[in-house]
Formats: C-alpha cells, sequence, structure tokens
C-alpha cells in the first residue's frame, strides 16, 4: 500500500514538472527534461499496475485508461507529438493488457493520424483492430468496437477521395449498429453522412442528419468525448443554418452549444483550455453571422476574441488561421487596408507551421482583391493566378463528390443488402426445400419398408405361432419323456439298491463263514486254507462293490432329504487322517498335513464332504508304493476350500486321464499291492463336488505319482 501511494505521488509530481519544463525554452533543462519524461512514463506503468481507477460513473478505468489521461493532458498542454510517443512506449511496455485496453489504444491512435492526416496508417489500425476483435469472444464490447473500426477504415477513406469505398464501410459499420441497436455507435454513421452531405453544400439535409445524430446520442452514457460531439454538433447545425442564409437560426445552435460547454466546463479531468478553444471555434462562428448581418463590430471582437484563444499553441490553430481569413476580409470590406495588409502578412507567416491548403487559397485571393485596391496590378494578377490554380485543383478534388449522389447512394447500399438477405433466404429456402424432398422421399420409402416389413411380419407372426405350437408340442412330449426318464431312473435306482441289499446280505454270510474257517485253520490244510482264502477275499471286494453301488444310488436320491449345515473342513481332514493313517502304517507310509492358521468354516453336507475326503486319501494311499509320503494340504483361495492331496505312486496314463471319473470306468487300476478297484469312488466324489459347485481334478504324469485337487465355495450358491 506504501508503495503504490508513492507510485501515485511520483506521478504526480514527474507530471507538474513536465508541465514546467514543457514551457521553459532554457537549454539547461533539457537533459532534467529527458530524465523527468522517462520517470513519468515509468510511473505510469507502475500505477496502472498497483491501483485501479474509478471513473464518473463509478466503472472501474482498465490500465491504459491511465496513459491515455496523461497522454491527454501532455497534448492539451500543446505537445502532442511527446503525448503520442508516451502512449507508444507505454503500450509496448506494460503486459497482460486486456482487450478494452488494446481498443482504447487504437482509438488514440487513430485520433494522432487522423489530426496529422496520415489516412494510410488510420486504415492499418483499423485492419489491425478488426484482426484481434475476429480472435475474440463476441461481447457488447466486441461488437462496439467492430462498429468504431468500420468507421475509422471508412473516414480514411473518405478523406482519400475514395468515396464509394468509404460509404460501403460506413454502410457496413450502419448495419452492424442497428442489428446491435447500438444507438450510440449508430450516431457515428449518422455524423459521417451529415459531414458528406455538408461538403456537397446540402446545408438543410446535412442539418437534419446532424439534428439526428444528437438524437441518437442521447441514452449514450455520459463521458468527456460524448460532450465533446454534441457540442460539436450543435456548432454543426449553426453553420449549416449560417450557410443557409438563416441566421436567427445559426445563433440559436451556436448558444445551445456555448450552453452545453458552460454547463460542463470543469465537470471532466480536463485542461482549462480545452473548454476555452470550444466556446473559441463557436465564437468564431458566431462572427461570421455578425459580419453577414452588418455588425462588423461584434464580428471583428469575436474574431480577435477567437484568433488570440486557438492561436495558442496547442489549442486549435487551424480554425485561428480559418478566422484570420475571415477577419481580414472583414478588414477589407470596412476598408481598413493597414490591418489588412498587416494580417494577411501575418497568415502568411503562418503557412509553414499551419499547413492549410483552403486557407492558402482564399488568401491568394484576398491578396488578390488587396493588390488591386492599392493599385499593384502585377502582384494582384500573381495572386489571382494561383488562386484560380488553387481553386481550379480544389474543386477539381471535390468533383466526384459533389456529383455523388448521397441519398441514391445509401438507397442503393440498402437495396443491395436487401438483395443480399433475399438471396440468401431464398439459398435457405432451396435449401429447406431440398432437405424436405430428401425427407419426403426418405418417408416415403420408410413407408413402404414398413408397409412390406409389416406383410411379412404378419406371414412371420403365423409362421412363428406354427412353429411355437410344434415346439409347445415337442415341448410337452420331451417334458413327459423326461419325467418318465426320471421314473425309470429312480426305478433304476431302487433296483439297483435293492439288489445291492439282497446280494450284500449273502455275501456278508459267506465272509462270515469263511472267517470262522479260516480262525480254525489248525484242521486245514494249506491247499484248503488257500481256496478258503481267495473265497473272503472275492466276498469281500463283492461286499465292497455292494457298498460301493448303495452309495452311488443313495448319492441320486439324498440331495432333497440332506441339510447342509457349516462344518469345520480342517476338522473334517484331520478325522480323516487318523481314521485312515492304520492303512498307510501297514504300507509303511507317511501322511503330512499342512493346514491354514485359520479353521476354514463352510456350509456343506458334512457327510458327503467327509466321503470325498476319504476317498481321495484312500486312493493315496492304495496307489502309492511302501515307504513313501503323501501330502495332505488344506487352503483358502478367493473365497474357496481348497484340499490337495499328492502321492509318489504309479500315477495315470495320459490316456486314461478324461476318463477316471466316469462312472464304471474302464480306466480302473489295481493298487501297488494288487488292491481292487471298482472306478465308482471318483465318480461319487465328482458329483457331490459339483453338487457343492465346486470341482475336483487331477494333475498326473505315470510312474511319477498324481496330485488331485478338490475346491468348493465356502457358502452356499
Amino acid at each position: 500500500m506504501v508503495y503504490c501511494l508513492y507510485v501515485i505521488h511520483l506521478f504526480i509530481f514527474d507530471f507538474v514538472l513536465v508541465s514546467v519544463y514543457f514551457h521553459s525554452k532554457k537549454p539547461i533543462c533539457q537533459l532534467i527534461l529527458r530524465i523527468l519524461y522517462i520517470s513519468l512514463i515509468l510511473s505510469i506503468v507502475c500505477s496502472s499496475s498497483c491501483v485501479r481507477h474509478v471513473d464518473r460513473n463509478g466503472s472501474t478505468f482498465s490500465k491504459f485508461d491511465s496513459v491515455c489521461l496523461a497522454a491527454d493532458r501532455m497534448s492539451d498542454a500543446g505537445y502532442p507529438g511527446k503525448a503520442f510517443s508516451m502512449v507508444l512506449q507505454a503500450f509496448g511496455t506494460m503486459k497482460d493488457l486486456t482487450l478494452e485496453d488494446k481498443i482504447n489504444y487504437y482509438k488514440y491512435c487513430n485520433i494522432i493520424y487522423n489530426h496529422k492526416k496520415e489516412h494510410n496508417k488510420s486504415i492499418e489500425l483499423a485492419d489491425s483492430l478488426l484482426w484481434v476483435l475476429d480472435r475474440s469472444q463476441e461481447s457488447p464490447l466486441v461488437s462496439s468496437a467492430r462498429i468504431v473500426a468500420y468507421n475509422i477504415k471508412a473516414d480514411a477513406l473518405f478523406a482519400m477521395g475514395r468515396y464509394n469505398d468509404a460509404y460501403n464501410y460506413y454502410y457496413v459499420a450502419q448495419r452492424l449498429a442497428v442489428d446491435s441497436k447500438d444507438s450510440c455507435s449508430l450516431r457515428t454513421y449518422t455524423y459521417s453522412l451529415a459531414m458528406t452531405l455538408y461538403r456537397q453544400q446540402r446545408f438543410q439535409q446535412s442539418a437534419q442528419r446532424f439534428q439526428e445524430a444528437f438524437s441518437q446520442s442521447a441514452p449514450c452514457p455520459e463521458d468527456f468525448n460524448l460532450f465533446y460531439f454534441k457540442q460539436e454538433v450543435l456548432d454543426n447545425v449553426g453553420l449549416c443554418y449560417n450557410a443557409l442564409a438563416k441566421y436567427d437560426s445559426a445563433m440559436l445552435y451556436y448558444h445551445k452549444a456555448l450552453n452545453l460547454i458552460n454547463s460542463r466546463e470543469g465537470k471532466f479531468d480536463k485542461l482549462p483550455g480545452v473548454y476555452e478553444t470550444a466556446k473559441a471555434v463557436v465564437y468564431g462562428n458566431m462572427a461570421e453571422v455578425y459580419m453577414h448581418k452588418g455588425k462588423f463590430d461584434s464580428a471583428e471582437r469575436l474574431y480577435e476574441y477567437s484568433i488570440a484563444v486557438n492561436l495558442k499553441k496547442g489549442f486549435t490553430n487551424s480554425d485561428a488561421i480559418v478566422n484570420q481569413t475571415k477577419l481580414a476580409e472583414l478588414y477589407f470590406r470596412t476598408g481598413d487596408m493597414v490591418r489588412t495588409k498587416a494580417l494577411l502578412t501575418a497568415i502568411e507567416a503562418e503557412f509553414d507551421t499551419i499547413p492549410d491548403k483552403r486557407v492558402e487559397m482564399l488568401w491568394h485571393r484576398l491578396m488578390w482583391k488587396y493588390s488591386e485596391r492599392v493599385y499593384d496590378s502585377a502582384t494582384g494578377f500573381r495572386h489571382l493566378r494561383n488562386y484560380m490554380l488553387q481553386n481550379e485543383a480544389y474543386e477539381h478534388d471535390r468533383k466526384e463528390l459533389m456529383e455523388t449522389d448521397l441519398d441514391m447512394r445509401v438507397r442503393d447500399l440498402e437495396k443491395q443488402y436487401q438483395i443480399n438477405l433475399l438471396t440468401k433466404d431464398r439459398k435457405q429456402q432451396k435449401a429447406y426445400l431440398i432437405v424436405v424432398t430428401i425427407l419426403a422421399g426418405m418417408a416415403i420409402v420408410i413407408v413402404g419398408l414398413v408397409l412390406r416389413n409389416a406383410s411379412r411380419s404378419r406371414r412371420n407372426l403365423k409362421i412363428q405361432k406354427a412353429l411355437n405350437d410344434t415346439i409347445q408340442k415337442q415341448k410337452e412330449q420331451l417334458e413327459g419323456a423326461l419325467a418318465e426318464l426320471k421314473n425309470k431312473e429312480k426305478d433304476k435306482t431302487r433296483i439297483l439298491r435293492s439288489v445291492a441289499h439282497d446280494v450284500m446280505n449273502p455275501i456278508a454270510a459267506i465272509v462270515s463263514l469263511t472267517d470262522i474257517l479260516f480262525y480254525e485253520k489248525e484242521s486245514l490244510n494249506e491247499e484248503q486254507l488257500h481256496i478258503i482264502n481267495l473265497i473272503r477275499e472275492a466276498s469281500a471286494n463283492s461286499l465292497n462293490l455292494s457298498k460301493d453301488i448303495i452309495e452311488a444310488a443313495e448319492q441320486q436320491e439324498d440331495r432333497e432329504h440332506l441339510t447342509m449345515e457349516e462344518t469345520d473342513i480342517n476338522l473334517l481332514v484331520a478325522r480323516a487322517v487318523e481314521l485312515l493313517n492304520f492303512r498307510a502304517l501297514s504300507k509303511r507310509q507317511q501322511i503330512i498335513t499342512r493346514y491354514p492358521a485359520q479353521h476354514i468354516m463352510a456350509v456343506v453336507y458334512k457327510d458327503k464332504i467327509r466321503r470325498v475326503i476319504n476317498n481321495l486319501i484312500a486312493n493315496a494311499i492304495k496307489f502309492s508304493y511302501e515307504g513313501t509320503v503323501i501330502n495332505v494340504s488344506l487352503e483358502l483361495r478367493e473365497g474357496m476350500a481348497h484340499l490337495s492331496v499328492r502321492d509318489s505312486g504309479i500315477g495315470i496314463p495320459a490316456k486314461n486321464l478324461p476318463y477316471i471319473f466316469d462312472v464304471f470306468t474302464d480306466a480302473r487300476q489295481a493298487g501297488t499291492q494288487g488292491e481292487v478297484t471298482h472306478g465308482l469312488g471318483l465318480s461319487i466324489s465328482m458329483q457331490i463336488a459339483r453338487a457343492h459347485n465346486g470341482d475336483i481334478w487331477v494333475e498326473s504324469e505315470e510312474g511319477k505319482g498324481a496330485t488331485f485337487h478338490f475346491e468348493f465355495p465356502l457358502k452356499k450358491a
């Protein structure tokens, strides 16, 4: 905050000193002047980055406004060239300028180029501004600035005598203003038309256009530029009525302009000279009215006052030299040749600093008249010739302008605009017609396709109904056949179990009798013992087969009658190992178990899972060699209980692997000690695994043992 205040005070101090030294002509001040000038620029740049300026309406100034304000003050003090250099340097120094900053920069530069009559640079400036605007997001600010750019270009083209091109750009600006309902921008177009009509000496129409421009400026936010525009328009209306010899009306509008200037004097942040020069211009125009009315004393006083003000450095020098020629003519008309000559001599001395072709032409005319009056014909002839040559060139330059029918040109542009709109509408209508035609054709095709598909659908529906009826009949037949098959399956299972039970009783009796005979072996010879042992083993195998058959039959029927319960799988495995360990010891085998750290709890058919575990471990013992190791491992894998039983036995041939889980499979093998297998155990285990939404599979290589994997989910699916 302290730094910002310091910068602001530095800015004010620099500006005051610059103003003082600008008015000083002493050589000793030149070095200090340059240092202060650079300091002023740096102060502006710094201040724009640390403070926000607020305008009269309470809105925030952009960064570049502070630069333009300082430049305006410097220009008002009589140093427009230095002010322009400061603006250029500041614009190149500042960073992160907003779009509003850039627009203000282009506007300021156009004022300078227009004053210096560098119209080509104004055209380049307008094109640059349009390029920036085309790459900016659309907004009211962009729309307004685009209108300004086209007006700048039109003004420059008009000043260069390219009237048709100028009218085209004026009209583009006018259409943009109308389309955007921007009355403030529309006044610029109306003002340009009024100025053109004035140059064509169509004063009545020009006055009407000026009045229209004044009305269009009413809703615009008031600032210094609007105030200056309005007082200038009122003054121009007075000029039109003066040219029409309506002197009372002219004086009325001159007084309106003066009243407006007086009411706004000091309201805007401008040097007093700005208001003073504006009033001096109006007073000079009022003097011409007094001269037409023959009030030469009043005219003389107003001319002298206006000239004294605007002849100062930094004021409207061009207006002052015009009023000097009018005052010289007043002196001539009143017969005061001494002051006429003195004033004409003074005007001639000012041509180098205030060049004006028209004033120079009028000066030659007055010098011709003066020379004729003082009987200096040779000098008078020379001035008459110069006057005629310059007047001829002047009229030649104005010829195209004077021959242009502005109203007709505007009407032509309006008609062309309407034609373009109609052409565009016609193209759109043609495009719409083509689209409608295409859509209509597509609609016809679609309707045809829909009708054809509807006809096909009806036929297909009949066919589908017939097929559905056929399928329904086949389904009923299949359901009947399936029910009959299930009944036969149940009958077969019951018969199988009944037969197994019936067979078990006599076989069990035979086993019991052979056991009794075996215990009385002392009374039997060796051959008899051998026969009894064969009978005993055959009966035992038959008994085991009957048990397997009954187990398989029960596996088919018991699903509907058994209930799942939460079971500790670790205990099931441990109990199975404990019960089967005596078989392993009989073959000098060792069973090594591995359990997870936590007990695995699963909802299962407990007896069925025990059957699978027993079967897998019993098979490992049966098909392993004496003195080998059997590994039993239980673990938890992704929500599944996983049991693996690995032996070091005879293994399974590759050709038998796909069939070992089939019922009554032919892939049966005898154990390492000739143990008989029936092929039902693994089939029953597979059925149990699938009943639990699990699976059993084997990894084996003949002669290198086998690993059986049994996996099932912990909860019922």
